[in-house]
Formats: C-alpha cells, sequence, structure tokens
C-alpha cells in the first residue's frame, strides 16, 4: 500500500504538533505549487521493503533552523551548530517516516536519516506543501528503484 497525501497531511500534523511544537495548529496544508528554495536543506529516511520509499523533509535552510530550535527547545538567542539543526532536522524526517511506515501494509524496515543540501533521488509519489508558522515545507514520498538509495 503506498501513502497518499491526506496520509502524509496527517502524519506530518501528528508529528509537528506532538514533537516539534507541543500544540496542534502550527502546521497545515498550504497547497499550490512547490516552492523554491534558495539555500534548502533536505532531509530523508527511506523505508525498505517490497514498494521501497523515500520520505523526503525540504525547507529553506533558515526554516530548518527554525524547526531544529522548536525540536530542541532552544531558548530565544540561544545558538545552534550546524550539527545540531542536521540531527535535529533529521530526527523529523525519521519521526515521519516512522508514522508512514506504520500506514502502510507492506511493513520494511527504516534506514537512517541523512540530510543535505541537494535534494535526492527518486519518483514523486506523493508530494504536499504545508505551512509551518508562515514558513513553506514540502514533504515528498519517493519511489525508490534498486539504484536509487542512499542519495
Amino acid at each position: 500500500m503506498r501513502a497518499g497525501p491526506d496520509a502524509v497531511v496527517d502524519v506530518c500534523t501528528d508529528v509537528f504538533a506532538t514533537m516539534v511544537d507541543g500544540e496542534p495548529g502550527l502546521l497545515r496544508s498550504r497547497g499550490g505549487e512547490t516552492p523554491v528554495y534558495v539555500t534548502p536543506l533536505h532531509a530523508w529516511v527511506d523505508i525498505a521493503g517490497t514498494y521501497p520509499v523515500r520520505v523526503l523533509l525540504s525547507a529553506e535552510a533558515a526554516t530548518a533552523d527554525q524547526i531544529a530550535r522548536a525540536l530542541v527547545g532552544a531558548e530565544p538567542g540561544e545558538e545552534l551548530d550546524g550539527a545540531e539543526v542536521v540531527d535535529a532536522v533529521g530526527e523529523v524526517a525519521n519521526m515521519l517516516a516512522g508514522n508512514l511506515k506504520a500506514r502502510m501494509s507492506a511493513g520494511g524496515s527504516l534506514g537512517l536519516p541523512e540530510v543535505d543540501r541537494a535534494e535526492p533521488g527518486g519518483t514523486t509519489q506523493v508530494r504536499v506543501v504545508l505551512d509551518w508558522r508562515g514558513h513553506g515545507i514540502t514533504v515528498s514520498v519517493l519511489g525508490l528503484a534498486d539504484g536509487t538509495r542512499n542519495g
């Protein structure tokens, strides 16, 4: 079974409400065109199984920094270094992938989170455009061919 747009939006709103924001309503479906990110940061986790897929979270690097700050509960003015941002955004991608995997009947296993400025490969099956605190983010489910794994 493949995850549809509604399932992806549901998982995203649940993960952000419980793990990132601590309250519901700060992440909403935006719809429309996929944002063009000037300084992107992409985080993804592969799900191996009958239908291998990649769950991809994409945002501006500044938005990814804000997501990381919210996740770790950083105080205003507290600096996060690049490794902390990468770890936190990778963990959000991991939570999204784990929750989507639970909704997919084919089972499978999760890979490790990866984070890069370059968008990884894969064939788009689902792409949802979301608004988080006024910032556009994109969550995609990408189909993987055998040679597409690991970036």
